[in-house]
């Protein structure tokens, strides 16, 4: 009788691996878009004066599948570059901002009356405009706008982030929003027997925030409520991307932080209520955004994932097996550049704490490793004449344009055109490799300046592919 159970548990053992190994390819399909991804804002000077092709080129030299495109202008979206892309194999997200603008010149007359309306009425966010997500004609607007731009330009996904009400640390913050007729008059509609609003600046007040719990325990439900219907309408609802757009995958953002009772705390500060936004809108990926006292934290470990393991387990107890992802800053502060290796560690941390999506980052070029990893060619392709060098960084343009940086096999260089990361070089003779010596990045292209050029330590030698 033991060997028939033992071939049971056996075959049973089989069924297991084969489901679990189904659901792993399911949530890699599921995923796809968003696979091995980096954010990418083309508006910085990195990317400038070099053509679309060469851009693409280095993200892939890098290891990137999906170039995240962060819009910061939807004017002036770099169609080039989604084309140039997509040429090549990288697949390209559309990502735009949920709760304001970085460029109020997109926004049509009379957009002045979507202001978020702040707890002080003269905060401002550096460089941003928050915009009521509850105000009717900006939802209106804001599903065309996404959708117009899905029509004009070919994404392989579509990502809304940063779609939480302002700020971390609540009514505490001078930020706190948003408080403006359109959300008093849908706070009253939700819940009528409710003289109106919360005071937050009173607190002798009875309807001070913290004083009258239950009323702000109702704000804090509208809230959240309003980020969820937000979201709903512009993906699900009528005209909405995915009556439009069924089959494109589509990614919405929440936010954590370290703070004590994450959950809850993130929920009361910024309406961000990840287990009712994936019940409600049904994306195909969760992003959980790091907040900024996170991420600007020197210091901060490639670990830190594992401290925001509530977010994920108050998804997973709706019994959502949505994919979730971590969203991470790698260098908009000067003292918080991060590399790939720190990366790398914060991706295994990132699965161990359940975000089964891994990881993504805030921005490319930012990486300490542009500031510090040497020039590194990937490879060399050649036809005819030419031979063609991908670099896996931006070079220094003057020094790479000196032929007397390349040593061929066979015959000499005649020329060498530099592109970005790019080397054209003529070459006389049809060489099998070629060594590449003294080379240099380019200091000037990244966002901090004071920090001296990375060179080549020794010459690297490579095989060259001719076709």
């Amino acid at each position: 009788m033991l060997e028939p159970r033992r071939g049971l548990h056996r075959i049973l053992g089989q069924a297991a691996r084969c489901a679990t190994s189904w659901w792993l390819i399911c949530t890699a399909w599921a995923v796809e878009p968003w696979h091995d991804s980096i954010q990418v804002d083309p508006s910085f000077p990195y990317y400038r004066d070099r053509s679309t092709h060469s851009v693409a080129a280095e993200l892939r030299a890098n290891g990137y599948r999906t170039l995240r495109y962060l819009v910061t202008s939807e004017q002036h979206i770099n169609t080039a570059l989604v084309a140039a892309c997509r040429q090549i194999g990288l697949r390209v997200c559309y990502g735009t901002f949920g709760n304001g603008s970085y460029a109020t010149r997109d926004l049509p007359a009379g957009w002045e009356a979507w202001r978020m309306r702040l707890r002080d009425p003269f905060a401002r966010a550096p460089d941003y405009t928050y915009l009521c997500m509850n105000h009717p004609e900006y939802r209106r607007w804001k599903k065309a706008q996404i959708v117009q731009t899905l029509q004009r330009i070919t994404f392989d996904g579509l990502e809304i982030v940063e779609c939480f009400w302002p700020a971390f640390r609540g009514p505490e913050s001078p930020l706190y929003g948003c408080l403006c007729a359109h959300c008093v008059a849908a706070f009253r509609r939700e819940f009528p027997d409710e003289p109106g609003v919360p005071n937050f600046d009173d607190p002798a007040h009875p309807s001070h925030f913290k004083t009258n719990r239950a009323l702000y325990a109702r704000w804090q439900e509208f809230r959240a409520r309003s980020v969820a219907s937000f979201l709903d309408e512009i993906i699900n609802g009528p005209g909405g991307v995915r009556r439009r757009f069924p089959k494109l995958p589509v990614a919405i953002w929440g936010i954590a932080a370290d703070v004590p009772a994450p959950v809850i705390t993130l929920r009361a500060w910024e309406g961000i209520d990840g287990a009712l936004l994936v019940s409600t809108v049904r994306p195909d990926l969760y992003v959980l955004q790091t907040d900024w006292p996170d991420w600007m934290k020197p210091d901060l470990p490639p670990d830190y994932p594992l401290r925001y393991k509530p977010f994920v387990e108050a998804i997973r107890a709706t019994g959502s097996r949505v994919p979730i992802q971590l969203q991470t800053d790698i260098g908009s502060a000067e003292n918080c550049r991060r590399g790939r290796a720190w990366l790398r560690a914060c991706e295994l941390a990132a699965r161990r704490a359940g975000m089964n999506a891994g990881v993504t980052a805030y921005e490319y070029h930012l990486s300490r490793d542009i500031y510090e990893s040497p020039p590194r060619p990937v490879t060399a392709n050649a036809r005819s004449s030419v031979i063609t060098l991908v670099f896996n960084k931006r070079l220094d343009a003057v020094r790479a344009a000196d032929p007397a940086h390349y040593r061929p096999s066979s015959g000499e260089v005649l020329s060498a055109k530099v592109d970005g990361n790019l080397v054209e070089l003529t070459v006389s003779g049809r060489p099998d490799s070629i060594t590449v010596s003294g080379l240099a990045d380019d200091p000037t292209r990244r966002l901090f300046k004071n920090h001296p050029p990375a060179t080549m330590p020794k010459p690297i030698k490579l095989a060259v592919r001719w076709n």
